[in-house]
């Protein structure tokens, strides 16, 4: 299978019928792009696409007009949409917490098992109505650096039914968005908005908390949310941490672009932001990412859970499960007297 690469237009005025023949490059490449997409079964990021074309003569630093080109495709029609598959990666994970009352669950389960009576009379136990935040007086949210740690977090956020998103760099502002709803209708229930922020320990990201509280800021136009009473909190790692588990240095401070930040060219050096000239004086100019935390989950996952604990104290799931087990015993015995009331044999 060959993918043929868009022909590049030069720069300034084009020959006659030079952008004809680029408009017809990309209507190849759009469709050598479909028959490859057909072979390996799955959607491809723009960018994923790119380290595809590699094989086929797209340099590395040509990445961007690879994106480029496949802009232009979808542009025109081309590529249709679902082709390519969109960065997911500052979606925020949200985590079922809606309120049913028993009466309405139990009413449902008898039209569903009303000619099923022993799954009807079982029930139950499966009744799952009550909100975990409803009875909290803070609600939490929580941004980490990498998918990994999404993945490492995902138990206790589901248990906590806790919203979680990837910071992928500083996130989006449609990922801002969105939590910013969600802190918007927890503050009209009367809780204090909190975010945890787990991240990269390097300059940047013992910033983590004033950048964040500064972009919700930033947008709250945008979003419609004031974030004044919002706190932030950064989790995860810390030198002592880093030191006592041994975990990996990386020994640059290169940003996302793979440019120094230590240059004394390099703007965050020159202004020293993120204090920068503290950090380095202090720790070196190395780094440790936070997905560095994967090699000691438990310690890991306990870092999340001690900050849970912190804020909404360390009764919070067993207050919650005992309101639970109290619903779900009304449940039950709503379940009896249906049964009673339509003259079946109690149990």
């Amino acid at each position: 299978m060959n993918i043929r690469l868009p022909i590049k237009l030069k720069p300034g005025g084009q020959k006659r019928g030079a952008k004809e023949e680029y408009i017809d490059s990309l209507r190849v490449f759009a469709e050598d792009m479909k028959k490859m997409q057909a072979e390996v079964g799955f959607n491809m990021s723009a960018r994923g696409w790119c380290y595809v074309l590699e094989q086929f003569g797209l340099d590395k630093g040509d990445f961007e007009t690879g994106q480029g080109w496949i802009r232009k495709c979808r542009v025109r029609g081309f590529l249709r949409p679902g082709f390519i598959l969109e960065d997911e990666s500052h979606e925020v994970e949200g985590q079922s917490d809606e309120k049913q009352s028993v009466e309405n669950y139990v009413e449902g389960q008898y039209d569903i098992w009303q000619d099923a009576e022993k799954d009807f009379r079982g029930s139950w136990m499966f009744y799952n109505g009550v909100s975990f935040w409803e009875g909290q007086d803070r609600f939490i949210q929580l941004l980490v650096e990498k998918s990994d740690l999404k993945s490492l977090f995902r138990g206790i956020c589901e248990r906590y039914r806790m919203p979680a998103g990837n910071l992928h760099g500083f996130g989006s502002m449609e990922q801002k968005a969105v939590m910013a709803r969600n802190f918007q209708l927890a503050e009209r229930e009367g809780k204090e908005p909190v975010l945890f922020a787990c991240t990269d320990f390097d300059p940047p990201g013992l910033c983590i908390s004033d950048l964040l509280k500064g972009d919700f800021e930033e947008f709250s136009t945008f979003t419609g949310w004031d974030p004044k009473s919002l706190k932030v909190e950064r989790i995860g790692l810390g030198y002592n941490f880093i030191q006592d588990n041994h975990l990996n240095w990386i020994e640059n401070l290169k940003s996302a672009s793979g440019k120094d930040m230590t240059s004394a060219t390099h703007e965050t050096w020159i202004k020293n932001k993120y204090h920068i000239h503290e950090y380095v004086a202090q720790y070196g100019a190395r780094k440790c990412e936070a997905n560095a935390i994967v090699v000691a989950p438990k310690l890991g996952r306990k870092m999340l859970q001690d900050a849970i604990d912190k804020w909404l104290g360390k009764n919070a799931f067993d207050d919650y499960e005992e309101h639970l087990e109290v619903e779900q015993g009304r449940a039950k015995q709503l379940i009896k007297d249906k049964l009673n009331d339509e003259g079946e044999e109690e149990y």
